[in-house]
């Protein structure tokens, strides 16, 4: 007999026991207990509102978040939904981490019987069908109407509206991770388990369809503060933006980003009391606590744990779990805006050994974590001598760096490896630069607001504008536009997706990687040696197990 697929789902009573969960939702079993029905189930509001927020749970955390797996699922699980370490897939960063082993991704080895791609694709999948039921079966409710529904919106139609968008996205997600995809729209029966791949439009078309769709029943701003991880119409039109971005359709990806900031809610953050620290205030609980206007979507807690995860092993017990590269470093811009490639070849050289956060884009002493320097009362020991932070040891770095960006003193000091540091998965920065590089591809070249919004980000880190007459034709725009969204948002989780849709992966995931300077001798510690194989690593490959249990479903190519 043929395994049942992840993407698939069963008729009562047997999907009862699929929804079986830690918590409230285990009353979904208890039609075995007490004969209530699936009918029965789904008219109660309050059951409802259960199910909603299971639907939200395996939203990636930044960094580990335990709640942030789907049912079934054990604490390991969420090892490889976080965000932040997944920049250990990139050139941006090594994984460091014991719980995790991103080698084979980075070596070209990576099969279809990778556990980290098995529980990627199950948490996905098993999510969608969740969102599936719940939007069959959420009409089904009896409720009194809000006396006073927040922006004129029905609480329960906003709920629907919230369920319908994380299916959109939790779509989007697969197919920026695994290719063509099926797409699961209804609750599937057993007859309709062998599930096709679907052709990119229509994937995209669909997605797009259902993000518009949320889009209608959802408010411009959440009911409170403390909820901007609920689905927002601003979330709904900055995640259309991405989709057209990643698919190359530049016209649809500049005309949602304008969607977005022409509602005029959101802005790039400033600190109110230190402005040269705005940049670095952003990723904390200061920005977050003063209702940020940068931030759009949000994963709850989900950097909680990015200071013990970060933190060199000797602070508290530190993980490290991923590590900054050279590579990463080199791409910031000396404070007067050259880049060391503009440099002659002796000064090249010595900043590519001596990466001095002290003449270099503020961003560069905002993100990462030199071997030499004390942050937060604290200054690596044994680097390079095998000491407590040594090069290579358990829980610390591979490359002599760290990230600094959410490791933060609130949870430094009570060495508190749960804190309560949300995630910001969508920011306005991000929507500004995806209608700078869409403006720039479609030849937009005379739009003043790719200036306007490039000098807006880089202001805010301390940097000047753009040199207009250095910076004025497609091929340097374009240069420009992808050093900032590498230097801007690294370890948010988006270098990945830029590699994959620029088809740079050859370029940049190909041979030696390097870390930082040997104290005592003009040469980089040598980490590793990548391979990439454009012909399949663009993709994941789908799981062994459900190939073998899906005739239709066909295997990513080269695996």
């Amino acid at each position: 007999m043929k395994k049942k697929l992840y993407i698939s789902s069963v008729i009562l009573p047997a999907i009862m026991v699929l929804f079986t969960l830690t918590g409230c939702e285990k009353f979904l079993t208890r039609d075995a207990e007490n004969q209530t029905t699936e009918d029965e189930w789904w008219t109660s509001k309050t059951m409802l509102e259960t199910v909603l927020k299971q639907c939200y749970l395996p939203v990636p955390g930044g960094t580990i978040v335990y709640s942030a797996m789907d049912y079934g699922q054990s604490g390991s699980d969420a090892y490889t939904n976080n965000v932040v370490e997944m920049e250990g897939l990139t050139d941006n960063g090594v994984t460091c981490a014991n719980y995790i082993d991103n080698t084979p991704f980075t070596s070209s080895t990576v099969s279809s019987s990778s556990s980290t791609v098995a529980r990627q694709w199950k948490s996905n999948w098993h999510t969608i069908r969740r969102c599936c039921r719940y939007l069959a079966n959420c009409h089904k409710v009896q409720f009194t109407p809000d006396k006073t529904p927040h922006e004129g919106i029905q609480t329960v139609t906003r709920w629907e509206a919230e369920v319908r968008a994380l299916r959109a996205y939790y779509h989007m997600r697969s197919y920026m991770l695994w290719g063509e995809i099926p797409i699961v729209d209804h609750v599937i029966g057993v007859e309709e388990q062998n599930l096709k791949k679907q052709p990119k439009d229509v994937i995209i078309d669909w997605i797009a369809k259902e993000f518009e769709t949320a889009s209608k029943n959802l408010p411009l701003v959440p009911q409170t503060q403390t909820e901007r991880w609920r689905w927002t119409k601003g979330a709904c039109y900055a995640y259309l933006s991405y989709l057209y971005l990643y698919d190359g359709n530049w016209e649809m990806a500049k005309k949602w980003a304008e969607e977005v900031i022409n509602l005029k809610i959101y802005d790039i953050y400033t600190s109110t009391s230190n402005k040269a620290q705005s940049y670095s205030e952003q990723f904390l609980y200061k920005a977050f606590d003063n209702n940020s206007p940068e931030i759009i979507w949000t994963k709850d807690k989900g950097a909680g744990q990015a200071t013990f995860r970060l933190s060199p092993n000797g602070t508290i017990n530190g993980g490290t779990g991923v590590a900054p590269t050279a590579s990463l470093l080199d791409e910031y811009e000396l404070k007067d805006g050259r880049t060391l490639d503009e440099l002659t070849q002796e000064e090249r050289e010595y900043y590519h050994i001596n990466p001095t956060p002290a003449d270099r884009d503020p961003r560069l002493g905002m993100t990462i974590f030199f071997p030499t320097e004390s942050f937060l009362g604290y200054t690596p020991k044994g680097v390079f001598t095998n000491g407590t932070d040594g090069i290579g040891k358990r829980n610390s770095t591979k490359t002599g760096y760290w990230t600094k960006k959410f490791v933060n003193e609130n949870d430094y000091k009570s060495s508190n490896a749960s804190g309560t540091l949300p995630f910001a998965h969508m920011r306005y920065a991000v929507v500004l630069l995806n209608y700078v590089e869409a403006a720039i591809e479609l030849k937009e070249l005379d739009d003043p607001n790719i200036y306007t919004y490039l000098n807006k980000i880089r202001n805010r880190a301390g940097m000047p504008d753009v040199d207009t007459k250095k910076y004025n034709t497609q091929e340097k725009l374009r240069e420009l536009v992808r050093r900032e969204r590498r230097v801007e948002l690294a370890f948010e989780g988006h270098r990945l997706y830029d590699i994959r849709r620029w088809k740079i992966g050859e370029e940049v995931m190909n041979g030696p990687v390097y870390g930082a300077k040997y104290p005592d001798k003009e040469e980089l510690y040598f980490v590793e040696e990548r391979r990439f194989n454009p012909q399949k690593d663009y993709v994941w490959p789908i799981p062994a197990a459900e190939i073998l249990a899906n005739e239709e479903l066909k295997q990513n190519p080269g695996y």
